[in-house]
């Protein structure tokens, strides 16, 4: 073979060679571009599933809304006959109701009136039904005023005879006591007359000087009743005399003319012995040792 057939040999191999890379190249490449283009495809429909099912949703809610709506208008018109109805019967509740207290006006006059005849006769029948009653209280009274009286005679009675028998008793009682009396009159008087002092026959008291007006009067606040006697009573009975006295001695007397019990204090009349002068606070008894 001739050199220049070999050099062609070996430029065909060549051109072979970077044909064959060119055509890998490019087929390689081919390959990539299907790989995205289906890829793409398979995107583009998965966006056209999901384009169409939100078509149906988007579909199904404006249905819905379309329903709702038809609801809402019939159930308004509903409502607006209603409100119509409840409006006519409104009217016609307000015109029986305008008659219904036209009536019960008059009803009422005539109930006033017939409360004003039922009180008029109730009156008229408790009037005489008082009266009834305070005749037959009157006859009552009278029946018992005469059973009382003549119970009140019979007792009467009984307690004259009573009194008259107690009456002669008191007679033979009070001619004894007379009797008695005039002879302690007698007794006394010989008594005296022998130098017995009746204000020595006193009952036995103690006490203090708790008030003195000018020497004159005073006030003696018993602390000291051993017998435990009624002070007024002896004091009714007879006057006596307290002696007043301090640590210096005797200073006069005081003769007692009331008591008083809620104080516990006999109010007296002072004779004061020349020199002395009697003060709140001295002694007063009418027993000395």
């Amino acid at each position: 073979m001739s050199p220049i057939g070999r050099v062609f040999i070996v430029l065909n191999l060549l051109l072979a060679g970077t044909f064959v890379g060119f055509s890998g190249t490019y087929l390689q490449k081919q390959h990539n571009y299907k790989t995205k283009l289906e890829a793409e495809v398979a995107a583009r429909a998965e966006d056209k599933k999901s384009f169409e099912a939100e078509k149906v949703r988007l579909e199904n809610e404006r249905n819905a809304f379309e329903v709702a709506k038809t609801s809402a208008e019939t159930k308004l018109g509903e409502t607006k006959n209603a409100l119509d109805t409840t409006n006519d019967e409104n009217k016609r509740l307000n015109a029986q109701l305008s008659s219904m207290e036209g009536d019960l006006k008059q009803v009422n006059a005539s109930l006033a009136t017939a409360n004003a005849q039922a009180k008029a006769a109730f009156d008229q029948s408790d009037a005489a039904y008082k009266m009834a009653i305070a005749d037959q209280k009157v006859k009552y009274d009278a029946v018992r005023a005469k059973d009382s009286a003549e119970a009140e005679n019979r007792n009467l009675k009984t307690t004259i005879a009573s009194l008259e028998d107690t009456v002669k008793g008191k007679d033979l009682n009070l001619a004894a006591l007379s009797k008695e009396i005039n002879e302690q009159k007698l007794l006394v008087s010989v008594a005296v007359q022998n130098g017995f002092v009746p204000a020595l026959a006193g009952p036995t008291l103690g006490g203090t000087v708790s008030h003195v007006v000018n020497d004159r009067l005073c006030t003696i606040s018993i602390t000291n009743n051993p017998g435990n006697v009624d002070i007024a009573d002896q004091i009714a009975k007879r006057q006596f005399s307290f002696a007043i006295y301090d640590a210096s001695g005797y200073k006069g007397e005081a003769i007692a003319t009331a008591y008083h019990p809620a104080d516990k204090m006999v109010t007296c009349n002072l004779m004061v012995v020349k020199g002395g002068s009697i003060k709140e606070g001295d002694m007063a008894a009418t027993k000395t040792p």
